[in-house]
């Protein structure tokens, strides 16, 4: 019996991390980072081969947390994964003070 070979799920939920973090990324100062909170992941087809796009969007921000959606489709176009996510927005200052005591 032969099984094709498909993609884990984690590495499409890192795909989607990294995508919806970066869309929160680009609107912060250089002294702000982010860090995850929350994040859903719905799968809605296997991947076997073939090149993938993982898209992240900015939904909204507040001073402290951001929210964002993304999704990933295939070389054909077709939906793969959609993905929520929540992060907290944190001084990168104070981190780093944290890191010295």
């Amino acid at each position: 019996m032969s099984m094709a070979r498909r993609a884990h799920g984690g590495v499409l939920f890192t795909l989607l991390d990294t995508a919806l973090g970066r869309a929160v990324i680009s609107t912060l100062s250089e002294h702000e980072g982010c860090a995850t909170v929350e994040c859903k992941i719905n799968f809605f087809r296997p991947v076997t081969e073939g090149r993938l796009v993982a898209v992240g969007r900015l939904v909204t921000r507040t001073r402290r947390t951001a929210y964002a959606e993304g999704s990933i489709t295939n070389d054909e176009g077709k939906l793969v994964a959609r993905a929520t996510g929540t992060f907290f927005i944190t001084e990168t200052r104070i981190q780093a003070e944290r890191e010295r005591v």
